[in-house]
């Protein structure tokens, strides 16, 4: 009798328990069946916790500052890699941006913020114009990117370049529910229907011209503002002028397009606070089709990026003025050498197939001046001169061993790149390239080794610094440690153990630049046998597996 009496609160708490789990399933049940569809996002609208690894910001992997063909800079950038010094009588202007400024669909040289620098030099300004855009970014990455990358190189203006697309971005991004809640608003419809989900997120830019008044539009609006004025006062606080550049998107200029009522309500805005506001949209009306200007929704087209340059460098505001009057001046020794580097980079090259000897000796000239000149600036012209000029002869590896041992890690790059590409001529720099590799990152250890590599130097020191680079955290420098060991032929015989393990690299870049590695050492690879056919038979690339079969056919005795 006791035990019984002892159980019922047990037993009332078990179905009470279970009274609720059955309310609570109900509920959700009739909160799915009742909700409305979710928001359908454009793709254009990106997710940051989906495309970003580290938060709220990205940048692609960092060259390492030469060549200057180099697919990305030493900041992760498309664009190429400048001095951080400057000098005076120079401007230098940041565009900060997402693909449009980027150049999504062009070439690097063709995107708007490459042009606009050659049309305001070749027009008498001395002036840099620095890319600083890369896809996904919005305006809170753009602030991010002058706090982390731009403010190192004291920009005199900063351009904000921006797309109606950072707007629904940044509404979609900074106004999730905040962790246990955010799990809860994924998997329950209840807690959906309860934050009202179908209304919480922006779908499309067209929203802002159809739905202007609704919460979430002003709450877009409210956030783009902030982010815009915390840049414009740090940009301030380091002496920098902010700009804001607003480009439309294709509906925009299409017949029956909506009233501008998201750029006036923008220039609204920049007029309020007192920051320079530029509009697109009206220097698309004198075009005769106006949507040949882009390639889709937003992203400009070759002539669409030529348009904005020209529209741009009619801008006092970001060219400055042309070069003063004409009163003789007596100019900056620096200057002066830089300006003599970049005649020489002018000269067509006809001239320069045709000087000869000449040739040799200014390209002689132009390496010592690229690692001994005492300013960083010029020295970074005359590196990029040198790149225009050609490889030099064997009488230039003396600078370049200087080079390795330079302070300045721009020089370093210049020339361990160089001596590479120089190949046999270079040999008595292998021991420098030794010692450059024992030190880590940028043109340290990955491009020491590669340059070893194409040289053909065969050093036993090598072999544990290319293992290390094997596992190393980074991408880059793993398939770049593979692709040296293949340049070395048979004589990585060592590595192969090492190099086997590789094969199961999750990386399918770094497994293509190991399978090609084992391709080129012959008897030396006999022992991958197993673990290329392995991977031949189940690797999730087919051109790994591909180059796997090309490899198998070339090994001796299969």
């Amino acid at each position: 009798m006791t035990t019984s009496r002892a159980s019922a609160p047990l037993r009332n708490l078990a179905l009470a328990a279970a009274s609720t789990l059955v309310v609570g399933a109900l509920i959700e049940g009739f909160a799915r069946f009742m909700e409305p569809p979710p928001v359908q996002k454009q793709e254009y609208l990106w997710d940051w916790d989906e495309r970003f690894k580290d938060g709220d910001f990205y940048t692609f992997e960092k060259g390492e500052g030469y060549p200057p063909n180099e697919e990305n800079n030493v900041d992760g950038l498309r664009d190429v890699t400048r001095p951080v010094e400057t000098r005076e009588g120079l401007r230098r202007v940041v565009v900060l941006g997402d693909s449009v400024a980027y150049g999504h669909g062009v070439e690097a040289v063709e995107a708007f913020p490459q042009i606009l620098e050659r049309r305001l030099r070749e027009s008498g300004r001395d002036i840099d114009v620095f890319n600083m855009a890369l896809p996904g970014w919005s305006t809170r990455q753009e602030r991010i990117a002058y706090e982390r990358i731009a403010r190192k190189y004291k920009p005199d203006a900063v351009v904000l370049a921006v797309c109606l697309n950072d707007l629904p971005e940044l509404q979609i991004n900074l106004t999730k529910p905040p962790g246990f809640l955010l799990t809860l608003f994924r998997y329950s419809a209840t807690v959906r229907v309860a934050l009202g989900a179908s209304k919480r997120e922006i779908g499309a830019v067209e929203e802002l011209f159809t739905d202007a008044s609704s919460e979430r539009v002003n709450e877009a609006f409210r956030l783009f503002f902030d982010e815009v004025r915390a840049l414009r006062d740090e940009a301030a606080r380091d002496g920098s002028t902010l700009h804001m550049v607003v480009f439309p998107f294709r509906f925009q200029v299409e017949p029956k397009a909506p009233a501008p009522s998201a750029q006036r309500r923008i220039g609204e805005f920049a007029t309020a606070e007192r920051i320079s506001f530029f509009d697109f949209l009206p220097e698309t009306l004198g075009v005769s089709s106006a949507t040949d200007l882009f390639l889709d929704y937003d992203h400009l087209s070759r002539a669409g990026h030529e348009r904005v340059a020209t529209w741009l460098a009619g801008l006092p505001q970001l060219g400055g003025d042309r070069v003063p009057d004409e009163r003789p001046r007596e100019p900056q020794p620096e200057a002066a050498r830089e300006s003599a580097l970049r005649r020489i980079r002018d000269q067509p090259a006809s001239f320069l197939a045709s000087a000869g000897p000449a040739l040799e000796s200014l390209q002689a000239t132009v390496t010592a001046q690229a690692v001994d000149d005492p300013s960083p600036r010029v020295r970074f012209e005359a590196a990029q001169t040198a790149f225009v000029l050609g490889l030099p002869g064997e009488p230039s590896v003396d600078a370049f061993i200087r080079g390795l041992r330079h302070e300045d890690p721009r020089v370093r790059a210049f020339a361990t790149w160089t001596l590479g590409e120089m190949g046999g001529l270079a040999q008595k720099a292998v021991p420098a390239l030794e010692a450059l590799a024992r030190q880590d990152g940028g043109a340290g250890k990955t491009g020491a080794l590669t340059a070893i590599g194409k040289i053909g130097g065969d050093s036993p020191d090598m072999i544990p610094l290319l293992v290390q680079e094997l596992k190393h955290p980074k991408e880059a420098r793993r398939y770049r440690a593979a692709r040296t060991i293949g340049r070395m032929g048979p004589a990585a015989a060592a590595v192969v153990p090492a190099l086997t393990e590789a094969l199961r690299d999750p990386s399918a870049l770094v497994r293509l630049h190991v399978v090609r590695a084992f391709g080129s050492m012959g008897d030396a690879a006999k022992p991958s046998l197993p673990a290329l056919i392995e991977i031949l038979n189940h690797d999730s690339d087919p051109v790994v597996r591909k180059e796997v079969s090309l490899t198998l056919s070339r090994l001796p005795g299969r």
